[in-house]
């Protein structure tokens, strides 16, 4: 087909002779288009029926290696239960299985790395058992060691999944890694595998990370039953503004009170961002002593940060800031401000809420539907 293609650029150029050059220029590009365009066709074709055929036999794969577990591994309840004749055999099968080609491999350890994943209980130890066994973990280090960032990204959660010590070394490395979500991912596993050195990316990290990275190492902390967490306010000071507003929620979820007075000092940080969030966190920590420090700041501050102030002191509670928060309440005409200051009157005790309430009799109209919103 290629020889007919090139055998037509041949008669195109001859039978364009006797035409103007750039008549010939352009029946050249033609016929090169045409060129490419067939050779793009065979390609796609040539990797979708590629493709179906991996699909076909990795389907195959999955359904053998899940019936031999379902046979012989899962009848056991722990790995304690099964003789040591028993798992060599069991494991012996498994491994022809892996050996038949790498499609079976890769398979044997994608079955097993989602079944720890999905299973709990005793089947933990015996997928991990039959994993080490069946020595897959080459499979995660192929992929920790790719060239593409998301095969990267996959053996670490498969590091994790597996409780692979052993590969931590690697984990430790691709901390490095010029990808953002390699290193993210790369912190998600120190952290979730309660490493000794898991929180140094909080002062390490160069690059500012999205609010997406901030919320999966958020939950990595959060979610890891009792991990060894460090006093998060002296990583409060670091260049990365993204990290330090990781500290400062990680400070409220951690309830680490002990932070206001640094939080208080924060407030006159130049970003109105990080601001922002120093404002939200005072709030939920129900920091009464920064009262008047948050009052202070409410002038100079942007709406958005206003309508925090007035939320935080609501939160807060504590009486002291009832009057300025109806003041800001009656005089603004900003929608946001407005419903802040509403919340925060309707976030105070009872017999506060109901006495300022009770006061409110001359208000304008959309005063008073933004309250009954709140009652």
């Amino acid at each position: 087909m290629i020889l007919n293609a090139l055998s037509s650029d041949t008669l195109c150029a001859s039978l364009f002779s006797n035409y103007p050059e750039i008549i010939r220029v352009a029946a050249f590009v033609a016929s090169f288009t045409f060129i490419l365009i067939i050779l793009t066709l065979i390609g796609i074709f040539y990797h979708r029926v590629k493709h179906g055929k991996m699909v076909r036999l990795s389907t195959l794969a999955e359904g053998e290696i899940i019936e031999e577990l379902n046979d012989h591994l899962f009848l056991f309840d722990s790995v304690t239960d099964i003789p040591e004749a028993d798992m060599n055999a069991i494991v012996g099968k498994l491994t022809v299985l892996k050996n038949k080609n790498v499609v079976f491999g890769q398979s044997m350890a994608d079955v097993l790395i989602h079944l720890q994943t999905n299973l709990t209980g005793a089947l933990d130890n015996i997928i991990s058992s039959t994993f080490s066994r069946l020595k897959l973990r080459k499979f995660t280090l192929n992929r920790l060691r790719s060239s593409f960032w998301f095969l990267r990204t996959k053996g670490l959660n498969e590091v994790h999944e597996m409780q692979d010590g052993h590969s931590l070394p690697i984990v430790y490395k691709l901390v490095n890694d010029r990808n953002p979500d390699v290193r993210v991912a790369a912190y998600t596993v120190l952290i979730k595998m309660k490493t000794k050195y898991c929180f140094d990316f909080l002062s390490n990290e160069k690059e500012e990370l999205s609010e997406w990275h901030l919320i999966v190492l958020g939950d990595a902390v959060t979610a890891t039953e009792n991990a060894d967490v460090p006093d998060f306010k002296n990583y409060l000071t670091g260049t990365n503004k993204s990290l330090t507003i990781l500290s400062v929620r990680l400070i409220v979820a951690y309830l680490q009170f002990n932070a206001i007075p640094k939080l208080l000092l924060m407030l006159d940080n130049e970003d109105e961002q990080l601001r922002n969030q120093i404002i939200i966190a005072l709030g939920k920590l129900a920091a009464d002593n920064g009262e008047e420090r948050l009052i202070g700041k409410y002038d100079e501050e942007t709406d958005r940060n206003k309508s925090a102030i007035l939320f935080s002191l609501g939160q807060i509670g504590s009486g002291k800031s009832l009057n300025f928060i109806v003041e800001k309440f009656l005089e603004t005409g900003d929608f946001a401000i407005m419903k802040s200051a509403a919340s925060a009157i309707f976030a105070h005790p009872g017999d506060l809420k109901d006495q300022i309430l009770q006061s409110l009799t001359t208000v304008r109209e959309d005063h008073l539907a933004m309250l009954r919103s709140f009652s």
